[in-house]
């Protein structure tokens, strides 16, 4: 025999074998692409599977230019990579090196999409059609395998959560030829016999085709029946079922799902005990309050001798009335002189403005005299005014026999011109 090895010296040996056969050293395999994840470093891990079987695969960040940009659940892909046992876990798994996509689909994506579509067209995943959960449930029913750790880590969470929660178990299968129709007849029992008031609909984590049943329309629409709501809790954070959309509440988990059906007891409690306190301190604070209030009303003057706040009040409203009045007088005083003041500004204001408008006019008349056509008649003149209605400005506008108006400072009369003369010193005629 020989000598033994370490876990890391095992592993390491392995992947020399795949290295070292040609083979194995690089291969091409074709499978749906199920679980795929990538985290915050680049590197995404998925599984690789088809009908028969399954194997992990890690495409690290350097390698991501050589894959689709869009990995969907269900993808048809063939992966070129290199087989690997990683040192430290022995995990096997294939280190792909380049990834292609295959013509269409995953013919299990494929039903899934076109069943999510015709249920959302019907409604069945609209909010307003989900039941509230009951906040302290009388009985939990689980519907479930009963082989496994979903039960258990329910039945667990449960207890620790609140001692004394029934919890009815309805075992049906959960994957495998059939589990949907059983599915959907659980949950149709669970509402004919009443058993509880939540329904938990859990498994545990698995591929697209173990989580089939949860994919299946007859579940979907069983869910959709029941008159008790319904929390799915099937697979893990990241897988999503029909069953998620239809049900009244979705659970990452079947452990979550329990810590969402049932409060914590002794939270509960404790949150009572707190209220009592609250209010018996809030009342006795009110006591308290009221019985200072009462004993400061009591020790205020106007209760301990009333008569002496009414005598009080009554000398000083006498002293403000004897003060307003004297307010008064002397403000009537002041305006009274004020008022008299400005009327006599007022009246001096007048005589001055009349004084000066007298001054301006006589100056005006002087004026409009000086240039008056009727100042230069009186001094001696007279104007000529043909029969057309023309004034007469030289002496070779008028004609012999032509007969004219002379107007003078005192009246009108009419001339007849008897011949022009030239000369204005031999005078007129």
């Amino acid at each position: 025999m020989n000598e033994p090895l370490s876990v890391l010296e095992f592993n390491t040996r392995i992947n020399q074998l795949f290295r070292s056969d040609p083979y194995l050293s690089r291969v091409a395999v074709r499978g749906e692409i199920s679980g795929y994840k990538r985290y915050p470093s680049g590197h995404a891990y998925f599984t690789l599977k088809d009908q028969d079987a399954s194997v992990s695969c890690v495409l690290f960040r350097s390698r991501a230019p050589f894959a689709p940009a869009r990995m969907t659940e269900g993808m048809k892909v063939v992966v070129q990579g290199a087989p690997n046992v990683y040192d430290k876990t022995g995990r096997f798994q294939l280190v792909a090196e380049a990834i292609r996509e295959e013509k269409g689909v995953g013919d299990l994506y494929r039903q899934f999409l076109a069943l999510k579509e015709k249920l959302e067209r019907e409604g069945l995943f609209d909010a307003s059609r989900k039941k509230p959960i009951p906040f302290i449930p009388k009985r939990v029913v689980a519907v479930t395998s009963s082989q496994g750790a979903v039960i258990r880590d329910m039945i667990h969470v449960i207890r620790r959560r609140f001692p004394g929660m029934r919890l009815v178990l309805v075992e049906t299968p959960v994957q495998g030829a059939g589990a949907e129709n059983m599915i959907a007849s659980a949950i149709e029992t669970v509402n004919r016999l009443r058993l509880g008031d939540v329904i938990i609909l859990g498994r545990g984590g698995g591929s697209l085709e173990d989580l089939q049943p949860f994919n299946e329309e007859i579940t979907a629409r069983a869910i959709a029946s029941s008159a008790i709501p319904v929390i799915s809790a099937v697979g893990h954070e990241t897988d999503y079922t029909i069953s998620d959309f239809v049900a009244d509440l979705r659970a990452p988990t079947p452990s979550a799902a329990a810590e969402l059906a049932v409060p914590v007891k002794s939270d509960l409690l404790q949150h009572v005990d707190q209220r009592a306190s609250a209010l018996e301190q809030a009342m006795l604070n009110r006591i308290i309050t009221e019985e200072r209030h009462v004993t400061s009303l009591a020790n205020r003057p106007v209760l301990q001798n009333p008569y002496a706040v009414v005598d009080r009040h009554a000398l000083r409203l006498d002293y403000l009335s004897r003060e307003l009045n004297h307010a008064y007088e002397k403000r009537f005083t002041h305006e009274n002189h004020q008022m008299e003041r400005l009327f006599r500004q007022l009246k001096e204001s007048m005589r001055q403005y009349f004084n000066k408008v007298s001054y301006q006019h006589t100056t005006l008349r002087r004026a409009l005299d000086a240039l008056s056509p009727y100042a230069i008649l009186s001094r001696g003149y007279a104007v000529l005014k043909k029969k057309d209605g023309y004034w007469v400005a030289r002496a070779s506008e008028l004609q012999p026999k032509e007969v004219v108006e002379a107007l003078f400072s005192d009246g009108r009369v009419e001339l007849e011109v008897t011949r022009p003369l030239t000369d204005v010193g031999a005078g007129t005629k």
